[in-house]
């Protein structure tokens, strides 16, 4: 950093213009020849312009030197993370030519939108992209030998943002595990793609660029448009491209299949309005078909992807704005359809009770299901950014001085969820905010301590999701006496949990590696992790809540279940970052012996902690 502080002392010196932010030319993958204003003549075909005598001015310098932090040699073929000053030290993708990247040393950063369990946990790496004229762009990365790949397109301006999310791509069930996709007319630019992986083995990357060629009006972003309340739109596929640019996400993106092809229309509202969307095919096989708020975006989808022949879908309330349909069909099946589409609009269905405080009773232990189409965002949260909807649910505490445990949970694909507990719907401070940090949160739990018996309270759950529902339960616990705990690194000193649960504070600074959970590999980098071991026994059919909070280090827990310590593995509950670098994992759990893990992930990560664990009726 010294470097950095240096460089700005000699221009401040010098008295050189400012550092302008550089401007990066529109990114938009939607954009088709046909809707060029040349008439769809590239670049190659534009005869110079005279632009008069030459200007001589003053410019700020290029953004195109790494960060001080990034090794200028690209030693590995990548970069370990998105660069602030693309496209930094790697040699440009854009030269056509295989790239073999080492992971050694890197470390997980980004999050594409089509990764699984196992292909998120490896480590990743960022390589840049600059296409110089209107391409189709074909991407494909083969993994090293038992691993697994995912690949992902951005805007280099948006690298690791998921709704700036180009194409994703995740190799694990096709051929040979390689991954590759085509991004079609993709306007000049810098661009860049991440590779992700299962086990950080070496990757080999390529990419291969082609004038784009002319697509029928449809065939791509930002297709046709069809008018709400007026006549149908006749979609004719026939001379469409014979693979699926966007997907569904319960058609191409669900089945991960080839031998999909797709269309795209949009329809644009100027008030809230209840809509309905139909879509019919000249074929009898099933059209799927998911609307999205970006034009080709799978990431930015309403959830409520549908199938059928024919196939609709009604969005209550939906907001002023313009969307986008996509609908896939098996064109091996089906090669040539024709698509018929309906718009129709009525009165927006009016804002249910839960859209405005005190909201609606909430009864302890039975879900409120609140639709999103029938709430408005709400007032912000304090641990939610950025929210499409907002509910509110009220509840009296219990007598019996019991803490409440309180979740909100969103079914949207890809949906985060926030919970915030306020005393009065006036209230300035809340009583507990709970949000995804800078990790994807679709059940969130906050505890409330101390309330009075026969308070009210207030619970305010929002989604940054357009669709789908908001779910709210809350439990009154006994409140938990915080006990700290101290040498439970091994079977022969582990903690026992009371049934009821409990919160245990303690550190994992001087413990051992005792287990190997199943998200603790040396692909995810947590590898070698050292924590502590607490026992829960269940004499019945339990949920477990259990959330590990570490303020100065990378949280990884698990639960495992058997007689013997430290118990057999169970994938699906083990879990490194969910609210930021904390953990939590949330099991249905049958009676039985378990063993809770509270770890750092990797051998480099310890500190002290607190462990939450909530037992609840199934």
């Amino acid at each position: 950093m010294m470097r950095a502080a240096l460089r700005l002392v000699l221009v401040a010196s010098f008295g050189l213009p400012a550092c302008a932010l550089e401007s990066t030319p529109l990114v938009t993958p939607d954009a088709t020849v046909a809707d060029r204003p040349d008439g769809g003549a590239t670049p190659d075909d534009t005869a110079a312009v005279d632009t008069g005598p030459e200007v001589f001015v003053d410019r700020a310098a290029p953004r195109d030197l790494p960060p001080d932090d990034v090794d200028r040699t690209c030693a590995n073929g990548a970069t370990d993370r998105c660069l602030a000053m693309p496209p930094g030290p790697c040699p440009d993708l854009g030269d056509q030519a295989a790239h073999v990247v080492h992971f050694a040393g890197f470390v997980q950063d980004s999050a594409p939108s089509c990764a699984g369990t196992m292909t998120s946990m490896g480590p990743d790496a960022v390589l840049p992209l600059t296409i110089t004229t209107v391409s189709d762009v074909d991407v494909e990365v083969a993994p090293g030998t038992g691993d697994a790949v995912v690949v992902a397109l951005y805007p280099a301006d948006g690298c690791g943002e998921r709704a700036r999310e180009m194409a994703c791509i995740n190799g694990s069930s096709s051929i040979g595990g390689i991954a590759t996709f085509r991004a079609s007319s993709v306007m000049p630019g810098r661009y860049a793609v991440v590779v992700a992986t299962a086990r950080g083995g070496d990757a080999r990357v390529q990419v291969q660029l082609s004038r784009a060629r002319l697509r029928p009006p449809g065939d791509l972003c930002p297709g046709l448009v069809a008018v709400p309340d007026g006549d149908a739109l006749t979609i004719d596929t026939r001379h469409f491209v014979t693979y699926s640019d966007y997907g569904t996400s319960c058609g191409r993106l669900a089945s991960g299949q080839f031998g999909w092809a797709d269309a795209v229309f949009s329809y644009t509202v100027a008030t809230p309005r209840d809509v309905t969307v139909t879509v019919e095919g000249s074929a009898t096989d099933a059209l799927y078909m998911e609307a999205t708020v970006v034009c080709g975006s799978p990431t930015q989808a309403i959830p409520g992807c549908e199938t059928g022949g024919p196939v609709a879908h009604t969005f209550h309330n939906q907001q002023p704005g313009t969307y986008w349909v996509t609908v896939e069909h098996h064109f091996d099946v089906a090669p040539t359809q024709v698509l018929t589409a309906r718009v129709t609009t009525a009165p927006p269905t009016p804002p249910g009770p839960a859209a405005t405080c005190p909201g609606v009773a909430l009864a302890q232990g039975v879900a409120g299901v609140v639709d999103t189409g029938l709430v408005t965002p709400g007032p912000a949260l304090a641990c939610l950014a950025h929210r499409s909807a907002g509910a509110f649910w009220n509840l009296t505490v219990p007598a019996g001085g019991s803490d409440l445990l309180v979740n909100v949970a969103t079914n949207a694909t890809r949906g985060n969820a926030a919970v915030q507990v306020l005393a009065s719907c006036d209230a300035t401070t809340d009583l507990g905010c709970v949000g995804p940090g800078n990790r994807t949160a679709s059940s969130v739990w906050t505890r409330v301590s101390g309330a009075a018996a026969g308070a009210p309270l207030v619970v305010h759950g929002a989604t940054d999701a357009a669709g789908g529902t908001l779910t709210a339960r809350w439990y009154a616990v006994p409140p938990p006496a915080h006990a700290a705990t101290t040498d439970n690194f091994t079977c022969a000193t582990a903690t026992m949990i009371p049934a009821t649960g409990g919160v245990f504070t303690g550190s994992t600074t001087t413990a051992t590696a005792v287990a190997s959970p199943a998200c603790a590999t040396s692909s995810s980098g947590c590898a070698g992790a050292r924590g502590a071991l607490y026992q829960l026994n269940l004499t019945q059919m339990r949920r477990v809540v259990a959330i590990l909070h570490a303020t100065d280090f990378d949280a990884l827990l698990s639960i495992a279940g058997g007689t013997t310590c430290p118990g057999r593995a169970f994938p699906p509950m083990c879990n490194d970052d969910w609210y930021g670098t904390d953990s939590q994992v949330d099991a249905t759990l049958m009676p039985g012996s378990y063993w809770i893990y509270a770890a750092g992930c990797g051998p480099t990560q310890a500190g002290d902690y607190t462990l939450e664990v909530s037992v609840l009726p199934p």
